[in-house]
């Protein structure tokens, strides 16, 4: 079967419930507290792996990143590791979610920082989540189909690395404000960019917006019971890649995004809502109707 490759952030995320985002200077207590597997490469290798397919993380990890819980935790998840260990912590994610289901998040990078000393690897499927912009770029050479996310690494990209990454991928997946920050970045509207790739656009509440050169698609959202919004952006990316991954379009492999992102929210971390293929085609087919099978 395909391997799908995740180039990015392998983290702990520390996830707080608050009631409300207090002013500056001003304290609020924490009404709930937790430690959880995260990391954008990490959420969207691990969802593959629970969907049935094949995938593979590259990153940089603690030296002692094999025999930790994480590490223990991805080999029975199956999920294979292509990393460069170093002698630095893991990369840390501090999460807030307020009652009126807002989020602020802080990330220290720690070990990620080292990225920038890994070489690209010849990979054929390739999705490149939040990293490093030099291990990005050597992965977009070297991948023949890749997929890219800017996320919140965004700002340290400059216009000629975002440029010639663009050339290089398939599908850019962004939300509406990451999208304007490329627009300007590059100099580029998106009628133009999507001349030269797909784009996935996620819209929150709104769903999302899959842009071709022939046409634009519109996804819903799934409806969901929302405990904590934390993975189900890449709760979406793993579905969607395993959608094509078992030969499924793009229109179904996002509502297979969709779908997912739903089932995500409705834990307490990123990883702990991930589906395995038949859940998620149960609640695929109460909302959009039967998946043919390929």
């Amino acid at each position: 079967m395909k391997k799908v490759t995740v180039v990015g952030h392998i983290a702990m995320d520390f996830i707080f419930s608050i009631p409300y985002f207090p002013e500056k200077n001003y304290s609020i207590y924490i009404k709930k507290m937790g430690k959880y597997f995260g990391g954008g490469a990490a959420n969207i290798a691990v969802g593959i792996s629970k969907l049935g397919c094949r995938s593979e993380i590259i990153s940089a990890v603690p030296k002692n990143f094999s025999e930790s819980k994480y590490g223990r935790y991805l080999k029975e998840n199956n999920v294979g590791l292509c990393v460069a260990k170093f002698n630095e912590k893991i990369a840390q994610a501090y999460i807030f979610n307020d009652e009126k289901k807002n989020q602020i998040t802080y990330f220290y990078w720690g070990v990620s920082e080292k990225m920038d000393e890994m070489e690209g690897i010849a990979r054929e499927y390739v999705h490149i989540a939040p990293s490093h912009p030099s291990l990005a770029t050597k992965m977009a050479e070297k991948g023949k189909y890749v997929a890219y996310e800017p996320g919140q690494d965004l700002p340290k990209w400059n216009k000629e690395g975002l440029s010639y990454v663009l050339e290089k991928i398939a599908i850019l997946f962004c939300n509406n404000f990451e999208l304007k920050e490329i627009e300007r970045k590059v100099g580029m509207k998106k009628e133009a960019l999507v001349k030269h790739m797909d784009i996935i656009v996620t819209k929150g509440k709104e769903g999302s917006i899959v842009y071709t050169k022939d046409k634009k698609i519109s996804i819903p959202v799934v409806p969901a019971e929302i405990v904590d919004p934390t993975g189900a952006g890449d709760a979406y990316k793993a579905a969607f890649w395993a959608g094509l991954m078992k030969g499924y379009d793009m229109e179904i492999a996002c509502k297979m995004g969709s779908t997912a992102a739903s089932m995500v929210v409705e834990k307490m971390g990123a990883q702990n809502g991930l589906p395995d293929w038949k859940t998620l085609c149960q609640k695929y087919q109460q909302h959009f109707g039967d998946i043919e099978n390929i």
